[in-house]
């Protein structure tokens, strides 16, 4: 496996299509009339010309660091340090530009791990607890090393970087990889691939594409390419590749791991940690495209109410400020009168939360745009719906923004829907220049600066309260402002579907760990239309085990006066699409279980079968699986018509239809039912799954009993986590964490003592053990914080 680094001559945005800016043309005139099938066309480039090269290096000097080493070369200068044991910093320019370069994503802070450096003939080798780095002398090329010796990626010798004695440079490195490495990451695209093998892409960010330059490899290593502009990446014949358009250095990460849990624990140890949701975030939450006034939503969430359907949100979109114009922060009274008074309807009568749309541009002659535009604050010309938007990346526009929020803060709003922030209408923002320089070299910050900003908002005005948004499009190191995902404005189709699942578990994997789609698409769709009220369904059952659970979008014929809701697709269609919402609900001790251990861990819930079944070659590329938390392998039905599906069972475990209860052994493929009311959904032998017996809605059930279902056939463990589901006192120790452990040759659950300061008072546990196809009867346990063990027959 070899990795070539270099630099090369500036490469010029390519250029747009003669269709490409007719559609750009068409969307500039009138941006919410644009297709949805034309977002591709206007943004795709041809990438089969960009060039890569490089030259031999070789090293005149080393220099030892506090926190690593640095070598002057023929070519360069290039410098390794060390952030903690399992994460290297590669940086490689003019003595200069490394020296002067930051990082807008990391903090650049290395937590003091013990290395060592040492020199052979050949090379200069720098060795930390988990990993071992070697420079060439003579090539000038690093190879990486695990703990134990074994090479994991080496730069290609001979071929490392080219002389960067110049102003204007493309950074690029490349790798030569085994044919045992999948690849996983680049964040969220629509191309239908999981193992990013033999895949080229462009790396930039617009309406349903987010672009995250991480990659893991389940041979145990990953890479973060460090650079915010346009970015080829390519594996072929020639080795996997990353090609950025600017920047005066290479910079990169990476980092090792034995499996992909580690791998993405080592990731977070550098971009930051991801905080605990609200309990009720992770319950189902509705919305279309849209609510036009106060007497449509609240007769939404009043039939809910009286169908006993749970919502953990509804949605208000866009256009709630009507006559003030974009960007007003408040409400139009005509439309939404009192709105404290709805609010608290909302919480108290209805028992549901309301998260509104924000986005960050400003209509044209409002208040808010000129207060902004005489500090020089607006980006002319970058348009997003029907206004401009500012520059997120100054901070003194950023304050003002902060500012303008603080009335639809303190209206107690429980959630923020993050719209247009790749941003909305990237062509015209790629003409403008920001605080930070021409956008084209910080373009695939923007979402980023502006969740930031927002968490910063939101958390000096309820500095006790746990925030939730939900934005259109992310980059690295969003998760650690707590921000959910949705993949945009895809269209409402089969195919559409399927692309979905790989792009959620690929973004997943390097992104937030909370994700959804548009339940249905977001374009398109007639609730009246049997063949989309199948579509809808099976979109909807996939959606019950992302980790965000939302319906949303714009159908047809009536466009947003077209209702969404689980009533306006029928009888049949309720009852199936409401036993769902039922089954998240139910299993939400599980759900914010696992919530817990991505908060403390870096756990990612929606896994790509790769996490946990590396070891499995027929599971690299598996499309239409995937693992949600330890227990469940999830099988959507994603091809219309079809009531059966064949279901990969990854090998080495027994398989538990979670409907019928039959037990199955892994290493092969079987052929299920699948009735439109049933999803394919299997438990894997060896699990513990906490529930509740009936649906509590949006607050943790206290007092009332937690049902856990054991799945026999090996050993389990589970931590059942509970708090007070909304504050952030869970930072400060109070949480009740409860290791549940499962001996299967003793047929015995173990309650271990509890963890946390979190005041619980003693707990029921409804004890159900599944063996052999069967299932046992209910056992009580009751439970103090103290250790006791459970046998069941």
């Amino acid at each position: 496996m070899a990795m070539l680094l270099g630099l090369s001559c500036t490469l010029p945005m390519q250029a747009q299509s003669v269709k490409q800016r007719e559609i750009s043309k068409r969307a500039e005139a009138n941006p919410e009339d644009i297709d949805l099938k034309d977002v591709d066309a206007i943004y795709k480039k041809d990438v089969s010309s960009v060039q890569d090269e490089g030259c031999p290096q070789t090293v005149t000097s080393m220099t030892l660091l506090a926190h690593g080493l640095e070598l002057n070369t023929t070519g360069g200068f290039l410098r390794l340090q060390v952030v903690n044991a399992q994460v290297l910093h590669i940086s490689y320019g003019t003595k200069k530009a490394v020296a002067d370069r930051k990082s807008y994503i990391t903090d650049g802070a290395y937590d003091g791990s013990k290395f060592q450096v040492s020199e052979t003939n050949q090379a200069y080798v720098l060795q930390t607890g988990s990993c071992r780095a070697m420079v060439d002398k003579v090539s000038g090329y690093v190879s990486l090393y695990d703990a134990d010796g074994k090479m994991l990626v080496t730069e290609t010798p001979g071929k490392a970087r080219m002389n960067v004695e110049r102003d204007s440079v493309c950074p690029y490195t490349s790798f030569q990889l085994s044919s045992e490495d999948a690849l996983y990451g680049l964040g969220q695209f629509r191309d239908n691939k999981m193992n990013l093998r033999n895949t080229e892409r462009e790396l930039v960010q617009f309406n349903t594409q987010a672009a995250i330059p991480v990659v893991y490899s389940t041979m145990g290593w990953g890479i973060y390419w460090d650079n915010p502009t346009r970015t080829i990446y390519r594996d072929g014949k020639q080795g996997m590749s990353f090609r950025s358009d600017y920047g005066n250095t290479v910079d990169y990460y990476l980092f090792v791991g034995k499996n992909l849990d580690e791998l993405t624990s080592a990731f977070h140890s550098f971009t930051g940690s991801v905080p605990m949701m609200p309990y009720w975030a992770l319950g189902y939450h509705q919305s279309r495209n849209r609510y036009h006034n106060r007497k449509e939503y609240m007769e939404v969430a009043k039939i809910a109410h009286e169908k006993n359907i749970p919502m953990g949100s509804l949605f208000i979109d866009y256009h709630y400020w009507g006559k003030y114009g974009t960007g007003a922060m408040k409400f139009d009274e005509s439309l939404w009168p009192n709105m404290p008074e709805m609010l608290d309807s909302i919480h108290n009568v209805y028992k549901t939360k309301t998260v509104i749309t924000m986005w960050p541009c400003f209509k044209k002659g409002t208040p808010h745009y000129n207060q902004l535009l005489s500090k020089g604050f607006i980006l002319d010309g970058a348009f997003a719906i029907d206004g401009i938007i500012y520059d997120v990346f100054n901070p003194e526009a950023r304050k003002m923004y902060r500012d303008m929020i603080n009335p639809l803060l303190k209206l107690n709003i429980d959630g923020w829907f993050m719209d247009g922030p790749e941003p909305d209408h990237v062509p015209s923002f790629l003409k403008t220049k920001t605080y930070l320089g021409d956008a084209q070299r910080v373009r695939n910050l923007y979402p980023l600066f502006n969740s930031a900003n927002f968490y910063q908002a939101i958390t000096e005005q309820r500095p006790h309260l746990r925030p939730y948004m939900i934005t259109r499009c992310a980059t690295v190191s969003q998760h650690k402002y707590g921000t959910a995902v949705w993949s945009g404005d895809i269209p409402a189709t089969w195919q559409e579907l399927r692309n979905q699942v790989t792009a959620g578990l690929n973004f997943t994997a390097v992104g937030c760990p909370y994700w959804t789609s548009d339940i249905g698409g977001y374009s398109g769709g007639d609730p009246h239309d049997p063949a989309y009220r199948e579509l809808f369904t099976r979109w909807f059952e996939y959606g019950t085990f992302c980790s965000i659970f939302r319906a949303h979008g714009r159908r047809y014929p009536g466009k947003t006066e077209t209702p969404n809701e689980p009533w306006s697709y029928g009888a049949e269609t309720e009852k199936i699409l409401t036993s769902y919402i039922d089954m998240r609900y139910k299993l939400l001790p599980y759900i914010y279980s696992l919530s817990a251990m991505t908060a403390h861990t870096g756990y990612n819930p929606m896994r790509l079968l790769a996490y946990d079944f590396a070891n499995d070659k027929n599971v690299l590329d598996c499309k239409d699986q995937f693992m949600y938390g330890p227990a469940f392998l999830v099988c959507p039905v994603l091809t219309e018509g079809q009531n059966q599906r064949t279901v990969y069972l990854p090998k080495g475990e027994k398989w538990i239809d979670y409907w019928t209860g039959k037990v199955s052994d892994g290493g092969a493929s079987i052929t299920v039912d699948a009735p439109i009311e049933k999803m394919p959904l299997f438990v894997k032998a060896g699990s513990i799954v906490p529930s509740y017996n009936q649906v509590y809605g949006n607050e943790i059930a206290h007092g009332v009993p937690v049902r856990l279902d054991v799945y026999a056939g090996k050993d389990a463990h589970f931590d059942y986590y509970i708090d007070d589901g909304v504050s952030m006192d869970y930072k400060q120790g109070k949480y009740k964490r409860i290791p549940l452990h499962w001996d299967e040759e003793q047929q015995m659950l173990t309650f271990a003592f509890s963890e946390g300061s979190y005041a619980m008072g003693k707990m029921t546990f409804e004890i159900y053990l599944h063996k052999d196809g069967k299932t046992s009867k209910m056992k009580k346990a009751k439970y103090a914080g103290k250790s006791i063990c459970v046998k069941i027959k």
